[in-house]
């Protein structure tokens, strides 16, 4: 939140300053005037004399906007309007003439009628400062409502998409460890302690704004390592870490989902040469991401077909959390897919 939209909410404040501006007038109207009324007293007497009926209709004319006006009640706003500032100028008339007389020659506008046309004026030049003044306040209150909404609408939406974690990778998890405990795998303790360790984060950790990128890093090696211990075999899988990490932090599982793409497509059961490369740099204050996987077109248009929302999930979440400060670029070749994410952290 900026420090005026701090200040515009800040009952207190907006009290203190309008209570501040009014002082500081009758001061200057007394200084002012001071030659006028032979004293400085006298000066601000009359000061509270004129700007406290001035400052009636400053807020009564706040009520009248708010009522008549914004509702596009022109008609009504102008009567009423009209009849304030005539029914100040009374006010402020009458209670000049309690005071010594100033001399003709002195000032303008300080006889008869001429005290009823000076009061008018500023009568005058009082509504319509406040007239903008309420108009301006209408519309950032308006403007700050409308935000909260946006904001609550973009939560909730954030929330479904992370709640949205693709099942596939876990259920094959489970029903490997199911495989290894049936025929008594020395594994099988440690797929569940790396299972236990990835539902901790989706479930707890995800739900943190921000987390250190150390931490989704972490988590991408435990994800890759629960992926090899399903296979039998040594898979190709390689996980490049560079430039300056410390300190960094980005929203929670906005990597995994990548990776998680990546095991799932890559085509290990059917080709001894399938591959998985990720590859993670950072460079003045931007995270750099990389995923490339091979891939049998057969296999990867049925796996989509059965689930498969995890990248338009991601490309989502990465507008609503940094609009206009990520690249975002898919590449679906014929033997590879590549997936390349710039974000600025």
């Amino acid at each position: 939140m900026t420090t005026n939209s701090h200040f515009l909410n800040n009952q207190r404040l907006k009290v203190a300053f309008h209570i501040g501006v009014w002082v500081v007038l009758i001061l200057v109207y007394a200084w002012v005037f001071q030659p006028l009324f032979g004293a400085m007293s006298i000066g601000i007497s009359r000061g509270l004399g004129n700007l406290l009926p001035m400052a009636l209709l400053f807020y009564a004319n706040l009520w009248l906007v708010e009522r008549y006006f914004e509702k596009n009640h022109y008609i009504q706003f102008l009567l009423w309007s009209t009849l304030l500032i005539i029914g100040i100028a009374a006010i402020r008339v009458n209670l000049n003439q309690l005071f010594p007389e100033i001399k003709p020659d002195a000032v303008l506008l300080v006889q008869g009628n001429k005290w009823w046309a000076g009061a008018i004026l500023t009568n005058i030049l009082t509504l319509l400062v406040s007239t903008f003044y309420q108009i301006l306040e209408i519309r950032f209150r308006h403007e700050q409502q409308n935000m909260a909404i946006i904001s609550k609408q973009n939560e909730a939406q954030l929330q479904f998409l992370r709640a949205q974690i693709n099942p596939h990778f876990l259920f094959n998890t489970l029903n490997n460890i199911y495989s290894l405990a049936v025929v008594r795998s020395p594994q099988t303790a440690d797929m569940v302690m790396q299972l236990s360790k990835l539902l901790r984060y989706v479930v707890y950790d995800s739900k943190a704004e921000q987390i250190p990128l150390e931490t989704e890093i972490a988590h991408i090696e435990q994800y890759l390592q629960l992926f090899r211990m399903r296979s039998e075999t040594p898979l190709d899988i390689t996980f490049k870490v560079s430039g300056h990490i410390e300190g960094l932090r980005l929203e929670p599982m906005l990597l995994i989902p990548l990776v998680e793409n990546c095991c799932k497509h890559a085509d290990f059961e059917l080709n001894e040469k399938a591959y998985i490369q990720l590859e993670l740099s950072t460079e003045k204050g931007w995270l750099h991401f990389k995923t490339r996987n091979s891939k049998d077109d057969v296999q990867h248009v049925q796996k989509d077909n059965v689930g498969g929302i995890g990248l338009d999930n991601l490309r989502q979440r990465l507008e609503l959390l940094h609009p206009g400060a990520h690249h975002f670029e898919i590449q679906d070749q014929n033997s590879n897919f590549e997936v390349t994410l710039k974000l600025k952290l």
